[in-house]
C-alpha cells in the first residue's frame, strides 16, 4: 500500500528537481520482492502476472523494490504495478484503496467507480491532490485475486492527465493473473 506513496515520489522526482537518487534508496527499501519482466509478463517468487503493451513514449523505469513502473516525458507521467502477497484478512477494495494517497496533501476525491479486471471485481479512485510543491492527479485501481493484492496507478500533473489516462486504461484492461 505504500508503494503508491512511494511511486508518487517518483513522478515527482522525475516530473520536478527532486533527488533520484534520495527517492531511489527510499524505494529500494520498501519491499524486498524480486521479480522479473519477460514481454508482457511479469514472475515473481509468489506471482506472476500479464500487462498490456504501451506506446514507445512509455520508457520503463527499473528501480528495485517495487515490480513495474513506466515514464512517459511526453505527458510527464507515470504508470505502475504492484503486488503483495500473502495477505492476511478480508480487507474491503475501499480498505485497501484509502492507504494509497497518504501523503498526498489537499486531497479530494473527484470518482471512485468498481470495474472488472481479470474477472474480478477491482476498485479505481481518481484523486486530485499536492504533493510537496506540486499538483497531481492519479488514479489508483485496486484489485484482490487470491492471495495478492494489485494496485495499480497512473500519476500526471492535473493538466496532462487526460493526454496518458487513455493509455492507462487500454493497460489494465489487459492485466491478467496467471499464478
Amino acid at each position: 500500500m505504500k508503494r503508491l506513496f512511494i511511486t508518487l515520489i517518483l513522478f515527482v522526482a522525475l516530473f520536478s528537481s527532486c533527488s533520484i537518487v534520495r527517492f531511489a534508496r527510499f524505494y529500494a527499501s520498501a519491499d524486498d520482492q524480486k521479480g522479473r519482466l519477460t514481454g508482457q509478463v511479469y514472475e515473481s517468487k509468489f506471482t506472476s502476472y500479464e500487462i498490456g503493451s504501451l506506446s514507445d513514449s512509455w520508457e520503463r523505469i527499473k528501480i528495485e523494490g517495487g515490480d513495474i513502473a513506466f515514464w512517459n516525458s511526453k505527458v510527464g507521467a507515470t504508470i505502475t504495478v504492484n503486488s503483495t502477497c500473502n495477505q492476511k484478512g478480508k480487507y474491503s477494495l475501499k480498505a485497501l484503496s484509502e492507504p494509497l494517497v497518504i501523503g498526498i496533501a489537499d486531497k479530494r476525491m473527484l470518482g471512485r467507480n468498481e470495474l472488472s479486471i481479470d474477472s474480478e471485481k477491482a476498485l479505481e479512485s481518481i484523486y486530485l491532490g499536492r504533493l510537496d510543491s506540486a499538483s497531481i492527479k492519479l488514479s489508483t485501481v485496486v484489485l484482490k485475486k487470491g492471495s495478492c493484492v494489485y494496485d495499480l496507478t497512473y500519476a500526471s500533473s492535473p493538466d496532462n492527465f487526460a493526454r496518458g489516462f487513455g493509455d492507462f486504461k487500454e493497460f489494465i484492461s489487459k492485466f491478467r493473473v496467471i499464478k
